[in-house]
C-alpha cells in the first residue's frame, strides 16, 4: 500500500512537472510567435514602404527620361543652330576679311595720294616762296637803285614788279621825246636790266585824252602812248645796249585813267609810264 501510494505520488510529482514545463514553453512560444507576428507586421509595413518608395523613384525615373528625352532635342536643335550659326560666323568672316583688306587697300591709295598732295602742297608752297622771294629780292634791287628818287613808285602786282616812272621827269614837255633828266632816270634801270638779261620788262605807257597838237603819225591817245613807250624802249637799246628782246612797248592810251582828265592835275596823273618787269620764277608744280 506504502509503495502504492509512493507511485502515486510520484506519477503527481510527474504530471505537476510536466504541467509546469509545458506552461512555460507554451508562453515562450507565444511569446516567440507574438514577436514573429510583430516583426512581420514591421517587415510587411517595410516591403510596402519601399514598394512605395520604388514607385516613386520609377515615376521619376520616368520624368527624369522625359525630361531627359526633352533636353536632348534642345541639345539637338543647339547643335544644329550652333552648326548654322557657326557657319554664318564663317561666311560672316570671311566677308569681313575680304572687306576688311578692300578697306585696307582703299586707305592705303589714299594714303599714298594725300603723301603726294601733301609733297605737291609743300612743292607749290615752296615755290610760292621762292617765287616772292625772287620778286622781293627784285623789287628791292629797284628800290636801292632809285633812292632819293622823288615821284617813282616800286610795287609786286602778281608775277611781276611795276616800277612807276614820273612822267614830268621822263619826257620833254611834248610828252614824246625823252628828256635829258629822263635818261638818267632809265640809267639805272638800264644797269639792272643789263644784268639780268632774263628779265623781260614791258614798257606801258598811259595817257590822258588831250592829243598834244604837232605830234606827228598820232591819230589818237593810242598812237600817242605807243610812241612815248616805243622812245622808252629805243633809248634803253640805243644808249644803254639792252636786249631788244627784253622789252615790249605798249601803248596804253587815255583808257586807263588814274584820275579825271578834267583837270590839269588829273591829266597830269594819267600821263604815267609803268615798267613791268618779269623775273624767271620758279614753276609752281600742278596738282593732280
Amino acid at each position: 500500500m506504502r509503495n502504492f501510494n509512493g507511485l502515486l505520488f510520484a506519477l503527481f510529482i510527474l504530471f505537476f512537472l510536466s504541467a509546469c514545463v509545458s506552461s512555460k514553453v507554451y508562453r515562450a512560444e507565444l511569446s516567440a510567435r507574438e514577436q514573429c507576428e510583430a516583426r512581420e507586421q514591421i517587415l510587411v509595413q517595410e516591403v510596402l514602404d519601399r514598394r512605395k518608395e520604388t514607385t516613386d523613384l520609377i515615376k521619376q525615373a520616368g520624368e527624369l527620361n522625359r525630361n531627359l528625352g526633352s533636353q536632348d532635342a534642345e541639345i539637338r536643335n543647339l547643335k544644329i543652330e550652333l552648326t548654322s550659326r557657326t557657319q554664318q560666323m564663317g561666311e560672316s568672316s570671311t566677308r569681313l576679311v575680304s572687306e576688311k583688306a578692300d578697306l585696307e587697300r582703299e586707305v592705303a591709295a589714299l594714303t599714298a595720294l594725300i603723301e603726294r598732295r601733301d609733297a605737291t602742297v609743300q612743292s607749290i608752297s615752296s615755290a610760292q616762296k621762292n617765287r616772292q622771294s625772287v620778286l622781293t629780292d627784285l623789287k628791292t634791287a629797284l628800290s636801292r637803285a632809285y633812292t632819293g628818287t622823288a615821284g617813282m613808285a616800286v610795287d609786286i602786282q602778281d608775277d611781276a614788279v611795276v616800277l612807276t616812272l614820273p612822267d614830268a621827269v621822263l619826257f620833254d614837255k611834248n610828252g614824246v621825246a625823252i628828256s635829258a633828266a629822263g635818261r638818267n632816270l632809265l640809267q639805272p634801270l638800264a644797269g639792272i636790266l643789263s644784268n639780268r638779261p632774263e628779265l623781260d620788262a614791258e614798257i606801258l605807257a598811259f595817257t590822258d585824252n588831250a592829243l598834244p597838237k604837232g605830234i606827228k603819225n598820232a591819230g589818237d591817245t593810242w598812237d600817242w602812248s605807243l610812241l612815248r613807250a616805243a622812245n622808252v624802249v629805243r633809248l634803253l637799246i640805243r644808249e644803254f645796249n639792252i636786249n631788244a628782246n627784253q622789252l615790249t612797248p605798249v601803248g596804253k592810251g587815255e583808257f586807263y585813267p588814274l584820275s579825271s582828265n578834267e583837270t590839269a592835275d588829273g591829266r597830269l596823273k594819267n600821263r604815267r609810264t609803268a615798267v613791268v618787269i618779269h623775273p624767271s620764277l620758279p614753276k609752281v608744280p600742278r596738282v593732280e
